[in-house]
C-alpha cells in the first residue's frame, strides 16, 4: 500500500499487521529510497511497519534537504498524518538505517512526539567524525558522484561474492539520484550530536558491523555509551550493509528488543 491518504505525507510502503499496536517505521539511508528497508521490514510481519521516501528522494516530494533537521521535520508531519488517519498507532519505534540513524536521534531529541524505542542502524549520533570515506568525497564535485562507485566498500570481510553481487543489485535498483545520493553524505557527515545522547531517556537498539569502513564502528559504539537504557550488538565481519549481510541475526534481535520494551 502507498501513502495516497494526504498529499502532504512522505510516500510511504505499508506491509506486515496493519492492525497491530505496535508500528515499525523505517527510515532509509543516503542515496536509497523506501524500497532499499523493504528485505529488513518483511521480516515483522507480525507489527504494522512502514517504510518512507525521505524529503525529494523515491516518489516523495520537496526541496533537497540542507541539513539532518528538514528530513527530521517531514517524518515528524508524516507520522503524525499517519496516526490522524489511523494508519499508524501511537506505539512507534523508529529503525533508521545510516542516515536514517541520525534522524532518528534527531527526531528523539526534538521531542515532538512520544516513541517507544528506536533502533540505530549502522549510524550513530556522530557522523561527523567516523565517515572517513565521505570525507574523502568532499572534494570531488557533486557532477562526478556515483552511487555505483561506493557499493564495494558495503561489505565485511566474510560475505561471499554471490551475497555482494544480490545486496548490491538491491542497492543499485531502489538507490535515488546521484546528486541527491551526494547531498545526503554531505548533510549526514556534517551531523554531530553525541554529547546530546546522554538527554535520551528512550530504550535504544545499537545494531554495527565490526568491518564497517562507510560509518566506522565507534560511531556506534560511543554512541551507546551515552545512552543510559541502550544495548549494543556487533555483527562480527561485517560491514556497513550488515542488516542485508545478516538479516536473520538483525531480526531475532529486533524482535527480542521489542518483547522487552512492550
Amino acid at each position: 500500500m502507498r501513502g495516497i491518504i494526504n498529499s502532504k505525507a512522505l510516500k510511504y510502503v505499508q506491509m506486515g499487521n496493519k492492525r497491530s499496536s505496535i508500528s515499525l517505521v523505517f527510515l532509509h539511508g543516503s542515496t536509497m529510497t523506501k524500497e532499499g528497508m523493504l528485505p529488513l521490514a518483511k521480516m515483522f510481519p507480525q507489527f504494522n511497519c512502514i517504510s518512507f521516501d525521505l524529503t525529494a528522494h523515491g516518489k516523495s516530494r520537496g526541496q533537497v534537504p540542507k541539513e539532518i533537521t528538514d528530513l527530521s521535520k517531514a517524518v515528524e508531519a508524516s507520522i503524525g498524518i499517519l496516526q490522524n488517519d489511523k494508519i499508524i498507532s501511537k506505539k512507534i519505534i523508529l529503525l533508521g538505517y545510516s542516515m536514517g540513524g541520525a534522524i532518528v536521534f534527531d527526531i528523539a531529541q526534538r521531542k515532538q512526539f512520544d516513541l517507544m524505542g528506536m533502533v540505530i542502524l549502522s549510524s550513530g549520533a556522530d557522523l561527523k567524525n567516523f565517515t572517513p570515506l565521505v570525507d574523502e568525497l568532499k572534494n570531488m564535485p557533486p557532477e562526478q558522484f556515483k552511487t555505483s562507485e561506493i557499493i564495494q566498500y558495503l561489505f565485511g570481510k566474510n560475505t561471499p561474492e554471490e551475497e555482494q553481487e544480490k545486496i548490491s543489485d538491491t542497492f543499485l535498483q531502489t538507490k535515488v539520484d546521484d546528486l541527491i545520493g551526494y547531498n545526503d553524505l554531505m548533510i549526514s557527515n556534517a551531523y554531530n550530536q553525541l554529547e546530546k545522547c546522554n538527554e535520551i531517556s528512550i530504550p535504544t537498539l545499537v545494531v554495527h558491523g565490526s568491518d564497517d569502513t562507510i560509518v566506522l564502528p565507534n560511531a556506534g559504539i560511543e554512541t551507546w555509551k551515552r545512552i543510559k537504557d541502550s544495548e549494543l550488538l556487533i555483527l562480527p565481519y561485517k560491514g556497513h550493509a550488515a542488516i542485508y549481510e545478516d538479516t536473520e541475526v538483525v531480526k531475532d534481535k529486533i524482535n527480542e528488543f521489542v518483547h522487552y520494551i512492550k
